[in-house]
């Protein structure tokens, strides 16, 4: 009578809580897409199968459908592709290290809904199945770098997996249910069942054939130049990223392959100065403040005294004196007339202009990306040689991004609008929302960036230092960049490099705008007309065509580059 009464409840609630069998019913992630839905990152069903080896011991009267171990091994073995040697050793009914009978057993891990259904129409009792998802990407390497990766329990660890995670991370759901003695599911019982929440799809504006032409050219040429590595960034003027490729590319199913100290995005997580690629940002300030055009004569020699013991700044190369027109400075990048123009710039112009350009700011807000390195024009007052050489890229650092992003404005017509990746997302009913445009800041008038853009062009002439950069049939305009890397330097005790050319077209109605970036290629390779140009002028030259872009339909009408 106390068993019936006294404690009926809580033993009926005791024997609910062993027969009952909680399961978590996981949320699928959502894919990661490119701009025109290609698939980079998605879930798929997998299932483990699984056994109760206590089921295995062979027909009984009271349940004449039951196998044997081997005789199950014997079915099971072409279905999933295992010895039936090792198939039977895990059916066959054993005792656990706890002394008791063994329950669950797992015969296969990963398999696909396809063999899972051959399983089932074997119709073998005491099989199951466990619904796990596995992360994979479809387009391998092609864009790893950026699209990060997950852990095997599917945790967000890097890239845009890891900064979506949010977005892209569902609700996982719930299951319970009675079970009997043998683990069987008992008809018409107590069950719950609440079905898991998915994540959203995320739409990039990556272009993903033109993100794996860019990394093909950028391995291509690291192995050429035998360069630490080689980044190429390729975007719309009003920053969209179509492509942020780099040399030794991660496979993101598989990140452990990758050595860990090159498991990351250089081009949003190294820095370098920009050099001469550096020169359009004091190229444009001048210009829009009044204090040179694109005609403006200069006698420009090789070397020149900075005062209060700046040193001297120098051409790449010995001259004569030259008379050059500023735009002729820019085409034939010499440093000493740039610092002739740009001195006339206050120190806070010179700081205020690389701010407004996007330097020391980050773009996209990745995981690891770096803002760069861009002091004050407190700091460089003591030191005269620090206010001038940023004139020519030099005191500050940045990524490849950032310096994609100055010519962009350019292109632009002198707004700048924030890079984005992110195109925007798409929830389980199928409904895109776009992602929020950033607002474009104006950094220099229309006029100012025509003119800086007609200075860019002379560059790709004959006459200038980015003639490898031509694309045949379009007007291209952009600068070279060759900077000495010092720290490289000491580290080393050898001499390194930074080699670059960024660059826009059709130059007439600039669209499209690529850098490529040669971290320490060997030295023969140095000269970003050499190692950087030519990867500029494939890229590009793709690019335009992919995008569909006519070539240029009228000649340029360039400033001269010397005077008499």
């Amino acid at each position: 009578m106390q068993l019936q009464v006294t404690d009926a409840a809580p033993l009926a609630e005791q024997a609910l809580g062993e027969r009952l069998k909680k399961e978590n019913v996981p949320a699928a992630r959502g894919a990661i897409t490119d701009r025109d839905g290609q698939v980079l990152a998605q879930d798929v069903e997998r299932r483990d199968i699984t056994a109760d080896p206590k089921l295995f011991g062979g027909p009984t009267p009271r349940e004449p459908k039951l196998y044997t171990a081997a005789a199950a091994a014997a079915k099971l073995a072409p279905v999933l592709g295992t010895s039936e040697a090792e198939l039977t050793a895990l059916l066959t009914p054993r005792t656990g290290s706890d002394g008791k009978q063994v329950r669950w057993t797992v015969l296969a891990r990963g398999v696909t809904p396809a063999v899972r259904r051959q399983v089932q129409g074997l119709q073998i009792p005491g099989l199951s199945s466990d619904r796990k998802v596995l992360r994979t990407y479809p387009a391998g390497t092609t864009g790893g770098n950026l699209l990060g990766w997950v852990s095997t329990d599917g945790k967000a660890l890097a890239g845009i997996e890891l900064a979506q995670d949010d977005v892209l991370r569902g609700v996982d759901g719930r299951r319970a249910y009675e079970r009997g003695k043998d683990g069987q599911r008992i008809p018409l019982a107590e069950s719950i069942d609440v079905a898991p929440v998915n994540g959203r799809d995320v739409r990039l504006t990556l272009d993903a054939d033109l993100q794996f032409y860019a990394q093909r050219a950028a391995a291509a040429q690291a192995a050429a130049t035998r360069a630490s590595w080689v980044a190429v960034v390729a975007m719309t003027k009003d920053g969209q990223v179509l492509a942020l490729a780099e040399s030794g590319s991660i496979d993101p199913a598989h990140p452990g392959a990758t050595p860990e100290a090159e498991r990351h995005n250089r081009s949003l997580e190294d820095v370098f100065e920009p050099g001469s690629t550096g020169k359009v940002i004091t190229a444009a300030a001048a210009i829009e403040q009044g204090l040179a055009t694109p005609v403006t004569p200069l006698v420009v020699p090789d070397r020149l005294q900075l005062p209060r013991g700046g040193g001297i700044v120098k051409d790449s190369h010995d001259h004569a004196p030259q008379k050059l027109t500023f735009a002729g400075v820019l085409a034939e990048s010499s440093n000493v007339g740039t610092v002739m123009v740009g001195r006339k710039l206050t120190l806070q112009q010179r700081y205020d202009y690389l701010r407004a350009f996007g330097l020391g700011q980050k773009q996209l807000g990745l995981p690891g990306e770096t803002r760069g390195i861009l002091t004050t024009p407190k700091q460089w007052a003591t030191n005269s040689r620090d206010e001038n050489v940023v004139l020519f890229g030099q005191n500050y650092a940045v990524n490849a991004l950032q310096a994609a992003q100055v010519y962009a404005t350019i292109a632009n017509g002198g707004v700048r609008v924030p890079p984005r990746v992110i195109a925007g997302t798409t929830d389980a009913s199928g409904v895109y929302t776009p992602a929020p445009v950033p607002t474009g800041t104006r950094v220099v008038s229309p006029t100012t960036a025509a003119q800086v853009t007609s200075m860019l062009e002379g560059v790709v002439t004959s006459d200038g230092t980015g003639l490898n950069a031509a694309v045949p049939g379009f007007r291209v305009a952009g600068k070279t960049g060759t900077a000495e890397d010092l720290q490289a330097k000491v580290k080393t005790g050898t001499k390194q490099y930074t080699a670059s050319f960024i660059g826009m077209a059709p130059a007439e109605d600039p669209q499209l705008v690529v850098a490529v970036i040669v971290q320490h290629p060997d030295y023969a390779h140095r000269f970003g007309g050499v190692a950087a140009a030519p990867v500029f002028s494939d890229v590009m030259g793709y690019a335009l065509a992919q995008q569909g872009i006519a070539p240029s339909g009228r000649p340029a009408e360039l400033a001269p580059l010397t005077w008499r």
